[in-house]
């Protein structure tokens, strides 16, 4: 039976979720450059395009026709978390593809959830024909999430390393998220998560969340404009992107 705690929280998480593409979100950073990210990261692909860790398969509806998309996800996370059905149900640490058969990669925000790491890249080094390529994309200074599988986190030069050991060369790398947006990003995940626990708590001070609406936008907009009237800087990024093509 649902408590009204739970209701309550289940009406914020569903309320926010319809906002993600405007400021008033508290994760606004890190959703509104992601199609435009997936554009440019698809464009050009041809051939078999492996999306480990799919999801929802946002990438297959960026891709040109001449494109064998496969989405691959793990069984329980597809059916108990996502409520998706990939194309294949696999583990990305043992990929289910012959050796040299896939002509580029996708694995967006997935290896961090990894226990064995090395292990993905390697599959990946072995499925990816010569030349072909990996896109990656880790998150760096972003909270906890999908716990308990949570294990790791990259700096570039981490991924510059795993890059080398597992037989990729780095042909493109950026860093997403000024300081000041990264701030904020978290910033605002703080607060927000705050409100929600007293929520959960049935704690008075969750009245203080009447707030929330307001600051959520101002510290997204103060640190978007601040951060596009400043140098870009690469200090304390979100999250990382790259491409690796296998040598």
């Amino acid at each position: 039976m649902q408590s009204d705690s739970d209701g309550v929280t289940g009406f914020l998480r569903k309320l926010v979720a319809n906002l993600q593409n405007t400021p008033l979100h508290p994760q606004w950073f890190a959703f509104f450059r992601e199609e435009r990210s997936l554009r440019q990261t698809c464009e050009g692909l041809a051939g078999v395009v492996l999306d480990v860790g799919c999801a929802d398969g946002k990438p297959r509806r960026h891709l040109s026709g001449n494109v064998q998309y496969v989405g691959l996800d793990y069984y329980s996370t597809a059916k108990d978390w996502y409520a998706t059905r990939p194309d294949i149900y696999a583990d990305a640490q043992s990929l289910p593809f012959s050796d040299a058969s896939v002509d580029h990669s996708l694995l967006l925000d997935v290896l961090e959830h990894l226990p064995y790491p090395d292990r993905c890249l390697a599959e990946l080094s072995r499925a990816i024909k010569r030349g072909g390529s990996l896109t990656i994309q880790v998150p760096f200074l972003y909270p906890v999430h999908d716990a308990p599988l949570d294990f790791h986190r990259w700096t570039r030069f981490g991924l510059l390393q795993a890059a080398e050991k597992h037989g990729f060369r780095v042909t493109q790398e950026q860093a997403i998220g000024h300081p000041l947006e990264t701030a904020a990003l978290n910033a605002n995940i703080a607060l927000s998560k705050t409100v929600v626990n007293w929520a959960q708590q049935k704690n008075p001070l969750v009245l203080l969340g009447i707030f929330l609406p307001v600051l959520v936008p101002a510290i997204n907009c103060l640190a978007w404009g601040l951060a596009a009237l400043g140098r870009k800087d690469d200090l304390m990024p979100y999250a990382y992107r790259a491409v690796w093509i296998r040598d």
